[in-house]
């Protein structure tokens, strides 16, 4: 069905009355030949702008001028402006903010034969939506860059959308050297290639890693610090609908918690005084050593150790040199067992000793080396230097032997008869043997 001109304009103005936006069609000489009813809205125009004839450009240019919506400056000065620009036919796209607070967004598109349409959107709640999100987005980056944690944020890809100046400094990395869109896998590689990850080929340490990543699994682990320390870097996976999107590092420097708790463990299970092993880890790890030397069939051995006359050496010349006693025999004691052997303080001035695969008469050596060290020292009393004497019994794992109790019971027996003895003495109950004064120490 062919339409004629009159029903052509009149279909033509039904589409743009029904258009969300203002619409404004002018011809070459900037008369306005067709508008919408949203264009009245939008700039607030009177019906009898329009009326009785259409307007031209200048003329809504300047009602638009004399109200203020182009802001400060002579009216005249203002139209003259529009027009030079609206009569070069450019196309264009900008925003204008109207007096009362509406955001314009205003396109013009020039026409073949020299007309123009322009069209005009409110994105006023829109603008203040994007604000809102800036504003938002401004305090989160707030929030993130002054965190006492490192955070890394990537897409889907794995390449980095944001990265937090602390995690530069957590990772040893220049400000600035993390790159927007920036794949992980090249920071990875920067680690791998400077050592963090220890010896081994640099492509395969940053292809495991990024296998761990990309599973885009919670996980955590403890990585060293460059210059010292070590990070807890934790990874979180981003889910929109049960799938991932994203995914989050963060990095924290735990350097200081790892020491408090070596502090903690090592309060736990060292004696104050001397620093050995005190009775419970002693007895914890004298067990792990008789299970291995069962279960592999190796001789272990333990010594009981006792200072001699203690109560006396407090008595006479106070708690003070008691305590320096005490601790030249852990001393003692650390100089003359090797790395492998574990001594403790399990009473008062009571110490044992587990001497690692070692037979009776390596153990009879080493504790005679260890009684000789002994009534050989001294310590500052203030008046004087005063020694000390310790009696020590052996006992060897043997068949029947079956835990830490029953050889530390076993050489306390050995210990019993030494002091009974007269003291400063070696004994072990198991080969029925008094091991005192045996001669020259001899080496193991």
């Amino acid at each position: 069905m062919a339409l004629n001109d009159s029903e052509t304009l009149q279909l033509f103005q039904t589409i743009i009355d029904n258009l969300p936006s203002g619409v404004t069609l002018m011809d070459k000489d900037l008369r306005f030949v067709a508008w919408n009813s949203q264009i009245k809205k939008l700039l607030d125009f009177p019906d009898e702008l329009f009326a009785p004839e259409p307007p031209d450009l200048t003329r809504l240019l300047r009602y638009n001028a004399q109200r203020g919506e182009y802001g400060p400056g002579d009216p005249e000065d203002l139209v003259r402006a529009g027009l030079e620009r609206a009569r070069k036919m450019l196309p264009h796209v900008f925003e204008r903010t109207r007096p009362d607070g509406t955001v314009l967004e205003i396109r013009g598109v020039p026409l073949s034969d020299g007309g123009f349409v322009s069209t005009y959107t409110d994105m006023t709640q829109r603008k203040h939506a994007e604000d809102e999100l800036r504003r938002i987005a401004s305090y989160f980056q707030a929030v993130l860059d002054n965190l006492p944690f490192g955070v890394v944020v990537m897409d889907k890809d794995l390449r980095i959308v944001y990265w937090s100046g602390m995690s530069e400094k957590l990772f040893g990395l220049p400000a600035g050297f993390v790159e927007k869109q920036m794949p992980l896998a090249n920071v990875l590689r920067t680690f791998a290639e400077r050592g963090d990850y220890g010896p081994g080929n640099v492509e395969e340490q940053v292809a495991r890693r990024m296998e761990i990543i990309g599973n885009f699994e919670a996980h955590a682990l403890e990585l060293p610090r460059v210059g010292g320390g070590v990070l807890l870097v934790r990874g979180v996976p981003v889910l929109v609908d049960a799938k991932p999107t994203g995914f989050v590092l963060l990095a924290e420097d735990i350097s200081e918690r790892k020491t408090y708790q070596e502090k903690l463990e090592q309060l736990a299970t060292t004696d104050h005084l001397t620093g050995l092993l005190n009775r419970r880890a002693f007895l914890e790890a004298a067990e792990r050593e008789i299970r291995r030397s069962h279960r592999f069939g190796q001789s272990i051995s333990v010594l009981m150790i006792d200072v001699d006359l203690f109560k006396s050496i407090n008595d006479r010349y106070g708690h003070a040199v008691g305590d320096e006693v005490l601790r030249r025999v852990g001393s003692e004691l650390t100089h003359a067992l090797r790395d492998e052997d574990i001594a403790g303080r399990i009473g008062g001035e009571e110490f044992a000793v587990i001497l690692v695969q070692a037979t009776l008469p390596v153990a009879t050596r080493v504790a005679e080396r260890i009684r000789l060290a002994f009534a050989g020292a001294s310590v500052d009393a203030g008046t004087g230097n005063v020694g000390f004497t310790a009696s020590l019994g052996i006992a060897t794992f043997a068949e029947g032997v079956d835990n830490v109790h029953h050889l530390l019971s076993i050489a306390d027996q050995g210990l019993y008869v030494a002091k009974n003895s007269g003291r400063n003495r070696v004994h072990c109950v198991q080969a029925g043997l008094e091991l005192a004064q045996v001669g020259a120490e001899a080496s193991r």
